[in-house]
């Protein structure tokens, strides 16, 4: 446990540090709230254990940092007998726990404090790779593209809050990944996270899958059962492909949001629960809006904060590390894990991969089940798999071309990369989505 401490009082900084030490935690000590945070800054830490009142930045304003730029780091808070609401308080506010300051200064309660949590955080990183099917976060956030590190920066802000979030992004480029990293980087990582997708089940179907039913609401059934609500209490529900969801449930999802409130299909009862929304999709919004197919009011309050997951053509720098680990993932048990040659990687960062990540797993899938090869994959090998028509696009236009003639050929290929979603196009073309809507109407794009 890489443990960083903070306390004013010299004393109880050398008992926990000669105690952390024996318990075999790599230990930083400081006097000082603002030296924490410059700590923090420059190297990474497990946990922080912080006094609650000090001079100048206090327990509280580290937590709160803490919170706000590194929420995957806990804390435990030191506090004297006379300041345990407060430490409540802190719990409340994303504190693990908080240890009450004997006299003389007791280092036992903390060690044990300490082995519960290495516990508990073992047991995240376990349901960690179960969710991402063997992805961690290294490999999916910290590729070295900029596009990723863009990513990671706005979901490691945003986890934190409790505040609805919307993904967009193409089929297969990760939005439930990103939903997952969010759950996991947020003061809910210990509930439940849950995922359904919206145009998957008929409507009668959803609406029971979302907020339970009760006995004899409808024919079949036979018993009462709680919604992904319910189950989901504490914790997070993905609403895939929220762009499909039927016109009364956006409505009874928009009172969700408002109030925290639902009623089971069937039931007179209205109840409560604690559960953060995080919707995607890979459709327009705005245009299922203009086809009276989304409600406007549902959009304003789910997307309280709107990420967008890049296409892998975006972020092509991220391929090695990605075809590394489905590549061991693939790997057979008792045989070496295949590498790539530097023809073949260049041959799929040429390639447009329109179905992103999970496109790029079923090609290297496909090689490692067709090939009879243990070296490196080759270009050969690649080419055998991917589809014949995908030579890189002409992007060129001829110079004869008028001005208007290049702008409307590029507007076409930026909206063809988005797969028609106007509001992403108009976000790569660096303009307003209503400029986007008057070019289209100027040269006569229709949808």
């Amino acid at each position: 446990m890489r443990t960083l401490i903070i306390d004013d009082e010299e004393y109880v900084r050398m008992v926990l540090e000669q105690a952390l030490r024996e318990e075999g935690c790599q230990v930083t000590a400081v006097k000082q709230g603002q030296a924490g945070i410059d700590v923090l800054q420059t190297a990474p830490f497990d946990c922080v254990i912080t006094d609650l009142r000090m001079p100048g930045m206090d327990g509280r304003a580290v937590l709160k940092w803490i919170a706000e730029h590194q929420p995957d780091v806990d804390v435990l808070m030191l506090t004297g007998h006379g300041d345990v609401k407060d430490a409540v308080d802190a719990i409340k506010q994303g504190a693990w726990d908080f240890l009450v300051k004997e006299t003389p200064f007791d280092a036992g309660v903390v060690k044990a404090a300490l082995t519960k949590l290495k516990t508990v955080r073992a047991l995240r990183k376990e349901n960690l790779a179960a969710r991402h099917g063997g992805f961690t976060r290294d490999v999916i956030v910290e590729g070295p593209s900029q596009a990723w590190q863009k990513l990671r920066a706005q979901i490691t802000q945003v986890a934190p809050s409790n505040a609805p979030i919307l993904i967009q992004g193409e089929t297969g480029s990760g939005k439930e990944v990103v939903a997952r990293l969010l759950h996991d980087f947020s003061r809910r990582a210990s509930g439940p996270f849950l995922a359904i997708n919206c145009g998957a089940v008929s409507r009668e179907l959803l609406e029971s899958e979302l907020f339970g039913h009760e006995k004899g609401a409808f024919t079949g059934a036979t018993g009462t059962k709680i919604g992904l609500i319910a189950a989901a209490e504490g914790g997070t529900l993905f609403l895939d492909e929220l762009g499909e969801m039927p016109g009364p449930m956006q409505v009874s999802l928009l009172r969700f949001l408002d109030r925290n409130e639902y009623r089971p299909v069937g039931s007179t009862r209205t109840l409560q629960a604690d559960v953060r929304i995080v919707g995607a999709t890979n459709q327009d919004i705005q245009e299922l809006i203009h086809q009276g197919r989304f409600r406007d009011d549902l959009l304003y309050r789910i997307n309280t904060v709107t990420l967008r997951v890049p296409p892998l053509r975006e972020r092509t720098e991220d391929l090695p590390i990605l075809i590394s680990h489905i590549l061991q993932t693939l790997r057979i048990p008792g045989t070496t894990k295949r590498t790539i040659s530097t023809d073949a990687l260049q041959r799929l960062t040429a390639y447009a991969w329109p179905g992103n990540v999970r496109e790029l797993r079923n090609v290297i899938e496909r090689i490692i089940l067709m090939g009879t090869g243990t070296g490196p994959i080759t270009q050969a090998e690649v080419e055998h798999v991917l589809p014949k028509s995908t030579g890189t696009p002409q992007t060129d236009n001829p110079p004869e071309l008028t001005l208007d003639e290049i702008e409307r050929r590029h507007i076409l290929r930026v909206l063809d990369s988005s797969e028609g979603n106007k509001t992403a196009a108009a976000k790569t073309l660096d303009i307003d989505y209503k400029t986007l809507l008057a070019k289209l109407k100027k040269f006569a794009i229709d949808k």
